[in-house]
């Protein structure tokens, strides 16, 4: 409910837009707050953020990301065998088959246990098969200039950034690691260490 009754993306920003992406639309905040929250907390060591095109991208084996959360955890004897293993359980089979593990019902079970919620939110499947996915809507230039617009109202103020791909690599960088690497220059051969980021704005979707 809210979401289903619209056609696509851009009927639903059409209509509904100014709610979810302009003032208050769960749990007392809006998607901007979020994203600025996220900026707020990028250098708190006992925070870790990573960017979802990224990840998705470094799939189905997430070498570029299971290392470095294992190391955030605090994982010191993680290997290849833990990273496939992961890799596997969070494969979009075994999701499918367990789906009930991916619903969010503690968020639901803690906010009426606690009675602190604004709105207690419904479980809902996260993950569902290939087979049961609805066609990618094609976003049109009026629902991109909206979007657009309220970034550069939004957010550029706060993170100087022009755009949510510019906000995403930056984000990404600061996980970024140092790989060393051979070049030529004028003839000459020499190693240089060159920073490793896990997505940059050439590697964003389009």
């Amino acid at each position: 409910p809210g979401y289903a009754e619209y056609e696509d993306t851009n009927d639903y920003i059409a209509n509904k837009g100014a709610d979810i992406f302009g003032e208050e639309c769960c749990f007392g905040m809006n998607i901007w707050e979020m994203y600025s929250e996220i900026w707020s907390a990028r250098n708190d060591p006992s925070v870790k953020i990573l960017v979802y095109e990224a990840l998705v991208a470094d799939g189905p084996a997430y070498l570029n990301h299971l290392p470095m959360i294992a190391e955030f955890l605090g994982i010191d004897d993680a290997d290849e065998a833990l990273y496939s293993k992961v890799a596997f359980l969070i494969s979009r089979d075994q999701m499918v088959k367990h789906v009930d593990a991916f619903d969010d019902h503690f968020i639901t079970e803690k906010g009426r246990e606690l009675g602190r919620a604004l709105r207690v939110m419904e479980p809902a499947a996260k993950v569902r098969s290939i087979d049961g996915k609805k066609k990618d809507t094609v976003l049109t230039e009026k629902t991109i200039e909206w979007m657009e617009d309220r970034w550069l109202e939004r957010m550029t103020p706060l993170t100087g950034h022009a755009s949510y791909d510019e906000f995403a690599a930056a984000i990404a960088d600061l996980s970024a690691t140092e790989e060393e690497v051979e070049v030529v220059e004028q003839g000459v051969r020499k190693s240089i260490l060159r920073r490793r980021s896990s997505v940059t704005l050439g590697k964003m979707p389009s």
